[in-house]
């Protein structure tokens, strides 16, 4: 039960409360009825977060490809990349060929991933049982490019598939008929150590064995039929 003073306290309250309600006019506004605040708009605010998810390509190797089984889901990182003169899965001029000049297209690549201590390039055919046709050891762990007289300090090369040393440019063995073409960048754990003149295939399966991670470029050669 309330006392006396705790009464009065609470009718000053309530005339106060009331007299706040009065406008300047002299005109007093009535309370809201419930069915009023109930209809009254409301505001509201909201956060968003998003997750970001890792960008660029994350390759997960097909059987067969030729690619170390160890590169898969995050084996690639974002930006260890190569580029040719054509866009990826493009066709490949024919004066990279043996239809032509059979010169060595200019590649270029970025900076591998920490830790690796050499790279290894190896360009084989897709639809050639991975014909090699070319392949180059002892490239050193930074970026760099490779190939239209470009010289890599420290690396050499190894013999192809078609027993010479060097590039050996695309040449499908029926006129008419479309190759596709694969350049691998291998980054590998340790030092190759081939020795001069290797077989391309060596490198490949060296590669195949010690790389962390790798990066790939396609390309495609119709010979006229």
């Amino acid at each position: 039960m309330l006392t006396r003073s705790a009464g009065l306290v609470a009718g000053a309250l309530l005339l106060a409360t009331l007299g706040a309600c009065d406008t300047d006019d002299g005109r007093q506004m009535d309370v809201p009825t419930t069915e009023q605040r109930a209809q009254m708009p409301t505001t509201t605010s909201s956060t968003t977060t998003t997750l970001l998810a890792p960008t660029g390509p994350v390759i997960t190797p097909p059987i067969g490809s030729g690619v170390p089984p160890t590169i898969g889901a995050g084996g690639l990182p974002a930006g260890f990349t190569l580029t040719a003169p054509w866009p990826e899965g493009g066709a490949i001029d024919a004066q990279y060929t043996c239809d032509g000049a059979g010169l060595a297209p200019l590649i270029a690549w970025t900076a591998p991933p920490a830790g690796t201590v050499e790279l290894a390039l190896v360009v084989s055919d897709n639809d050639a049982e991975d014909f090699v046709h070319y392949a180059v050891a002892g490239i050193p762990a930074t970026a760099g490019q490779l190939g239209a007289g470009a010289v890599v300090p420290g690396s050499y090369e190894g013999t192809n598939d078609f027993g010479n040393p060097g590039w050996g440019g695309p040449c499908p063995p029926t006129p008419g008929t479309t190759h596709t073409y694969r350049w691998t960048l291998y980054a590998l754990t340790q030092q190759t150590e081939l020795p001069e003149g290797f077989e391309g295939r060596e490198l490949q399966s060296l590669a195949m064995d010690t790389a962390f991670a790798s990066t790939q470029l396609t390309g495609t050669y119709r010979r006229a039929g």
